[in-house]
């Protein structure tokens, strides 16, 4: 069928088509061949979630990193990591992690923009709250002028390349046992086989497509062998990927305080953060490892220390 041939056409050409362009024949295709469920898909991916609750996971749950500039005393720091230790968890959790409700060209368009990272500023009343929770801990000399989530584009790029590939896994499907139906009448007659489909390879087929998520469908090769709980070999790993000392003596702290969701196979807060803190900090050229492997280098190591 030539709509389908040229839905694959676009989505496998990425740099001479945008997402969006395949999204819009796959809505016309859905339409002519009446598939509800493709439909609503595509129309969500089009125009953005409206519900958090039929968000499919891939666009929840991004950790993001936070900066700010303060000053303690009479010296100003600019840029600087800001820490939520102490803070309500429902908060600290509101701050490290953002859902991507929107439409597929809202995102193509943030990662079209220079750089590589984005940043979106804190609200004046959170910041206040994170400046009270460290004046707290014994910086009584301290102001905060400002915080910015710092996220970096692989993230958005990630979500983007999780639906380009949910979608073609749909039209090569549909393309296989289909693929000798010349006319929409008759792949309309075949509404039971398309929605089994749609379910097969958009619906029900999520994954793990944030690398910070440590669900079991998340495949990482070269997995290292670290010994369950042995700061020695994980230390050792650290340093053979460059992680810098300071942030190794850190992980190193926050592993063996803060303990994994063994049952959800999720990291904490504290380790998602220094995680999210990680990749930004390679954006930034502040270590010296590829963007897209930051991720799943550190998740791996610190699952292998974990015995996950």
């Amino acid at each position: 069928m030539e709509l389908l041939e040229q839905i694959i056409n676009e989505l496998i050409n990425t740099n001479d088509y945008s997402l969006n362009s395949a999204l819009l024949k796959t809505k016309v295709l859905a339409t002519r061949i009446q598939n509800k469920e493709l439909l609503d898909w595509v129309n969500s991916e089009l125009t953005g979630y409206d519900d958090v609750d039929t968000m499919p996971e891939y666009r929840k749950g991004i950790v993001n990193g936070l900066q700010g500039n303060y000053m303690n005393g009479r010296m100003m720091y600019k840029n600087h990591e800001i820490p939520t230790m102490g803070l309500n968890k429902d908060l600290e959790h509101f701050l490290r992690y953002m859902d991507f409700p929107n439409s597929v060209t809202e995102l193509e368009n943030l990662c079209s923009t220079n750089g590589s990272t984005l940043s979106s500023p804190i609200r004046p009343e959170h910041v206040a709250i994170i400046e009270a929770n460290w004046v707290n801990m014994g910086n009584p000399y301290l102001s905060i002028q400002g915080v910015n989530r710092i996220l970096s584009k692989n993230f958005i790029e990630g979500i983007l390349s999780n639906v380009r590939n949910k979608l073609l896994d749909f039209m090569l499907k549909v393309d296989e046992e289909f693929g000798n139906i010349t006319e929409i009448k008759e792949l309309r007659n075949k509404q039971n086989e398309i929605s089994k489909i749609v379910n097969n390879t958009i619906i029900n087929n999520n994954g793990d497509g944030n690398v910070l998520n440590t669900g079991n469908s998340n495949s990482i090769e070269n997995k290292p062998k670290i010994q369950k709980n042995s700061i020695e070999n994980f230390e050792k790993q650290l340093r053979e990927i460059k992680v810098p000392e300071q942030d190794i003596s850190e992980i190193i702290q926050l592993v063996q305080e803060e303990q994994p969701d063994y049952n959800e196979n999720k990291f904490g807060n504290r380790v998602n953060g220094w995680i999210a803190k990680m990749v930004t900090k390679t954006a930034e050229g502040g270590w010296d490892v590829a963007i897209g492997a930051a991720g799943s280098l550190l998740a791996t190591a610190i699952q292998s220390y974990y015995g996950m």
